[in-house]
């Protein structure tokens, strides 16, 4: 059998590798699950985990052709392995050319195709530059650089000439001059550090919301998209960030309660953008990469924002869908990019996970939507205070 490497930085394979694991062996390919430290640079051996009957099992092998890895990984520490992978295989993303949020958003604005996405966004250098676009724009959000899944993420809005009204997750409050200059110096200055202008997106019931457009590659090689839906958070001041409360949907009745007559139009030009960007980022960056998510917000209008690309997406809500799309471009990576011929496929060991496969995708489905139910409750939201002072009480 072929080997694929599988990355990150967990200890113990993730139920995305185990899953994934399941299905690629209908291609003929064993998934060896790494960390970092699991490469030995001077053999060039690893020493990993492969499924095998059901159980990870320990496994020493060389560092496979391919290795679909976890941008997590490319941290500072394992530099030197980075490195040593960049020249001995071929990587899902080799980081090369990252964009950050600001330069994203100055390229897309020069292009016609995309110019109509981009919301304008300035880097703060100055407490006074702060203030200057805070007159221009009224209400602002402000985003670290490299922030990842909506961490410190800031709403900030001219209330009158002395006030402002500061948000961040669900709290709201009151500043005056001099406490805003304090917020900047403590929290925001040399930090890192954009402000853009406040798009306002959110439901009939004034909850943000925005669409994830999760994409892979497909067995094909081509951009699919794996999954389309809607985050809302629930009683947050700021972003849909379901990681900190809140619950997802599907675009279709989404967006008919939320958009009446309009909603077909918006859901077009959703799946559009979840086909041009992907393009649109790989042109950019010169560079491979298999798989992304776009977070779009929508105005009251129905206009579209592109609120940021990320290269590192959670796949918690659509484990079954990312897996099977992975497997699928292993299989057409190792046969047209590294020019590995395709073994004799086990047809009716194909048949069996693809039905096992679409078992686990009714199965997520209805998990969440019983979840969805249970938050969405009045019971759920009753007890908020009691799972509060709980954690609290965890955590000591």
């Amino acid at each position: 059998m072929q080997e694929i490497g599988f990355m990150t930085n967990f200890n113990q394979p993730t139920e995305l590798a185990t899953i994934t694991a399941l299905i690629a062996k209908s291609y003929d390919i064993d998934l060896i699950y790494l960390r970092p430290k699991d490469v030995d640079i001077d053999s060039g051996m690893v020493r990993g985990k492969v499924l095998n009957n059901g159980k990870w099992k320990t496994k020493s092998t060389k560092v496979p052709r391919f290795i679909d890895i976890s941008p997590y990984c490319f941290k500072k520490s394992n530099r030197e392995i980075m490195d040593y992978l960049k020249d001995n295989t071929f990587l899902s993303d080799n980081r090369e050319n990252t964009l950050s949020k600001q330069k994203l958003q100055d390229i897309l604005k020069e292009d016609n195709n995309f110019s109509h996405l981009v919301i304008p966004t300035q880097k703060v250098k100055t407490f006074e530059e702060l203030l200057n676009y805070l007159k221009l724009y009224k209400k602002t959000v402000l985003k670290p650089i490299r922030g990842l899944r909506g961490k410190g993420v800031h709403f900030l809005e001219v209330e009158n000439e002395d006030t402002f009204r500061l948000g961040y997750q669900t709290e709201m409050k009151i500043m005056n001059l001099q406490e805003l200059e304090e917020f900047y110096y403590h929290t925001i200055h040399r930090k890192g550090y954009i402000l853009q202008k406040y798009v306002s997106s959110r439901t009939t019931q004034g909850d943000p919301f925005d669409c994830r457009i999760h994409v892979e590659k497909d067995g094909s090689g081509n951009w699919s998209v794996a999954k389309m839906y809607i985050r809302i958070g629930i009683g947050q001041s700021i972003i849909s960030n379901v990681n900190q409360g809140g619950g997802i949907s599907d675009p279709k009745p989404f967006l008919k309660a939320n958009f009446n007559n309009n909603w077909s139009e918006i859901y077009d030009s959703l799946k559009e953008v979840g086909k041009s960007i992907p393009k649109k980022m790989e042109e950019l960056r010169n560079t491979h990469i298999m798989y992304m998510g776009m977070d779009i917000g929508i105005d009251r209008s129905g206009k579209l924002y592109l609120f940021e690309v990320n290269d590192g997406p959670s796949t918690i809500a659509l484990i079954s869908e990312v897996a099977y799309h992975r497997s699928n471009y292993y299989s057409y990576a190792l046969r047209e990019l590294l020019s590995i011929p395709d073994k004799d496929k086990n047809s009716s060991q194909l048949n069996q996970l693809q039905q096992e496969v679409k078992q686990l995708r009714l199965e997520n489905k209805q998990k969440d939507k019983e979840i969805n139910q249970i938050k969405s409750s009045t019971s759920w939201k009753m007890t908020r205070l009691i799972r509060i002072v709980g954690k609290l009480f965890k955590n000591k």
